[in-house]
């Protein structure tokens, strides 16, 4: 027997809330470790690579950057996949959704997001969602500007670090990176956690949870 619709609604919703508060809790708790692994790297970088941040950011951090979200992205949404296959076989019904991908429930419940008659009793979801899938966001255009906010000077000084005696050297060099690992530190919390818009990238938080409100809308509007 059929759940009423509200009440299947009520079931959605209430998925939809719990997800929501997954995604927004274990993103921060996995960061440290990204964190971590791109300290190590500044660490090890000579002095030199001071005067040309953005070259070592490309080569040397990016990439750890970019594989670690990568594999968050592919494990939270394999994830959200079998919660939303566990849930909607206790709600809607196993064979409800057995020809549909979760990527495919993103992308066309992002499109009920942007018509211009969305479905009926859902207008208290965030507006805003486009489209789904880490490539469409634009998730890694993360060259090595764009982990280095403007603002940030932490090479400012680094020519002089050949002028200097060994131990003045060690300290200001330690100050630079400091200063350095601080930068990027911000840089890749953008990149992961935030809900800006940065031109053409969304954060890694928020392309989940625009696909997570696109499966939802989709369930919503398959419940009508």
């Amino acid at each position: 027997m059929h759940m009423p619709v509200e009440v299947l609604r009520a079931e959605i919703l209430d998925w939809w809330e719990a997800e929501r508060v997954r995604i927004a809790q274990t993103i921060p708790e996995r960061l440290p470790s990204l964190l971590y692994k791109v300290d190590k790297i500044i660490d090890d970088m000579p002095a030199s690579a001071l005067l040309k941040r953005g070259r070592f950011v490309t080569k040397k951090v990016e990439p750890v950057v970019v594989e670690w979200i990568e594999r968050l992205y592919k494990e939270l949404a394999h994830e959200l996949d079998g919660s939303f296959r566990s849930s909607a076989k206790e709600a809607e019904g196993v064979e409800t959704y057995k020809n549909w991908s979760y990527g495919e429930m993103a992308t066309a419940g992002a499109a009920i997001a942007v018509s211009a008659a969305p479905a009926a009793g859902i207008p208290f979801f965030v507006t805003g969602l486009t489209t789904a899938g880490l490539s469409a966001f634009g998730l890694f255009t993360v060259g090595g500007g764009a982990l280095i906010p403007a603002a940030v000077t932490a090479a400012a000084g680094s020519a002089v670090l050949l002028a200097v005696g060994p131990a003045v050297r060690a300290n200001a060099l330690s100050k630079l990176k400091s200063k350095f690992k601080s930068s990027i530190h911000e840089g890749i919390s953008q990149r992961v956690l935030d809900s800006i818009t940065y031109g053409k990238s969304v954060s890694l938080k928020q392309v989940l949870l625009n696909e997570l409100q696109g499966v939802a809308l989709k369930r919503m509007e398959m419940a009508s």
